[in-house]
């Protein structure tokens, strides 16, 4: 993607930018875990790292990356609204990368959304179709959503790449526990507590 910027505000951008991403790091998640829920200092460095990067969108306005390190500050805050509207705004600036779409699929079932988690995943799935992780997250939204028979075709096909990813492993047996009624449906607040 090209940025147009004048030479003079580009180190303006670039400070602000490499500030944003340093401070970001406070209160990131990364592979759904951050080390610990942000303590004063660290939700202080965060709600700091959301002000640089909304001088660098003040700059630049289509910069998905500023608005995606947005979300992820939000999202380690545990401000699930806000870190959806930045994800989703990342992913129609760039609509071309499963990860960026599937923050937006993450941060809706956090916010209490799960027909948008499944509208997200599915899109990240139509990026990269043969991604386990993708349609082990897409299956736990389906079944969420109440779509039981479409959560259990993708966790199989995620099973059927990675059989011995744990993760793939206890969400087909949460799916199954569910369809059979030995388990209660979990709802998305469910989920996010886990």
């Amino acid at each position: 993607m090209n940025y147009e910027l004048p030479n003079e505000l580009i180190p303006v951008f670039e400070k602000h930018y490499q500030t944003a991403l340093e401070l970001l790091d406070a209160v990131i998640i990364l592979d759904g875990r951050s080390s610990s829920k942000p303590n004063f200092w660290n939700r202080f460095k965060g709600r700091k790292s959301i002000r640089h990067f909304q001088k660098c969108l003040t700059l630049l306005p289509h910069h998905w990356p500023a608005r995606w390190g947005m979300g992820k500050a939000y999202q380690g805050l545990g401000d699930h609204i806000n870190a959806l509207a930045c994800f989703a705004e990342a992913y129609r600036l760039y609509p071309h990368n499963a990860d960026v779409v599937r923050e937006a699929s993450i941060a809706a079932m956090e916010a209490g959304k799960p027909e948008d988690a499944v509208m997200y995943s599915a899109a990240a799935l139509a990026l990269s179709p043969t991604d386990a992780g993708l349609l082990c997250n897409h299956a736990i939204n389906l079944l969420v959503a109440g779509r039981d028979q479409d959560a259990v075709k993708f966790i199989e096909q995620a099973m059927t790449l990675a059989p011995k990813d744990v993760i793939n492993q206890n969400a087909q047996r949460l799916i199954q526990n569910v369809v059979s009624g030995k388990a209660k449906r979990p709802t998305c607040y469910d989920l996010s507590n886990r």
